[in-house]
């Protein structure tokens, strides 16, 4: 028997004498409402739903359980040895949950990406924004992550908003983090005209080639101030070209006080590029914006 395994039957014996002798007078077991399998070696059922509750046993990745019902983010767990006690969300996946993403991941195979984040904290992946949410896994800081969508919801208790952005760690998994807790990235050349701004989407136009630089990306960016409406993914469009005889960056279209929606979309192909976008109209409907590049000037198409 493994140090582990051991540990667990001596946890049983130690800290639930006389449970097996007294399993026979027990009323009929609490029926499951799901399956899950843990995530991790080691990882612990408690007595109490609590992170300082005592230790019960440990189990390890692979292990299944069947939960019992939901408390907070605590789960009523029962093992294959009809052992129950409490295990914390982001140690183990339920199966229901399993079946969600996957099929949320078939759903969102095809949508365009955004940008690309990374995550500054210990942050929770979740099945859909908010809270109070099923959690898939608990990520760890400078995860790398790909930005696919924006929603908000509600803050519980109070009159705040909060931002949730769709994301996927991997192939396998898609989720939805926290905003506060990712960092946005952006591409090298254009980060010194972020002006305090997110760039919450960046897509490539084309390549131009400078002959005494070397090749150079022109960019469509859609941008976020902190300050913007939580509602809206981002506040302004910005369109940069590479100037080859300046040898410099240049603006060449910035919309403002947008309230944008998600996804923001590059069109045509290398030699005629475009991009398209979503606002929201005067009917609270969505409305498409699309734009063309007239050598470096885009134009509005619709």
């Amino acid at each position: 028997m493994t140090v582990r395994k051991t540990l667990r039957a001596l946890g049983r014996s130690a800290l639930l004498p006389g449970v097996v002798a007294a399993a026979a007078c027990l009323p009929e077991p609490e029926p499951a409402i799901d399956q899950a399998t843990v995530i991790n070696d080691n990882t612990s059922v408690r007595v109490e739903a609590s992170g300082s509750s005592r230790t019960l046993f440990m189990l390890d990745a692979g292990d299944r359980v069947d939960i019992l019902r939901k408390d907070g983010s605590w789960y009523r767990v029962r093992d294959v040895e009809q052992i129950e006690g409490w295990m914390d969300e982001t140690t183990l996946i339920r199966d229901m949950t399993r079946r969600d993403m996957e099929a949320a991941v078939a759903e969102a195979r095809d949508l365009p990406v955004q940008n690309t984040a990374e995550t500054t904290d210990v942050v929770n992946l979740r099945m859909a924004p908010g809270r109070d949410t099923d959690t898939i896994r608990r990520l760890r800081r400078g995860v790398e992550l790909e930005v696919l969508d924006h929603r908000t919801t509600p803050r519980p208790g109070g009159n705040a908003t909060d931002i949730w952005f769709r994301v996927r760690p991997s192939q396998d998994e898609i989720g939805w983090v926290f905003s506060q807790l990712i960092e946005f990235d952006a591409p090298e050349p254009i980060r010194p005209f972020m002006e305090g701004r997110t760039y919450v989407a960046v897509q490539r136009l084309k390549t131009v080639e400078d002959p005494e630089t070397g090749p150079r990306e022109w960019y469509v960016v859609a941008e976020r101030r902190d300050d913007a409406d939580p509602a809206a993914a981002f506040d302004g469009v910005r369109v940069f070209v590479w100037d080859v005889e300046e040898h410099r960056y240049e603006t060449t279209l910035r919309l403002r006080n947008l309230d944008g929606r998600l996804p923001l979309e590059r069109i045509g192909d290398e030699a005629d590029p475009g991009f398209r976008f979503s606002v929201i109209g005067p009917s609270g409907e969505p409305v498409v914006r699309e734009y063309v590049m007239r050598e470096t000037l885009p134009r509005a198409v619709r």
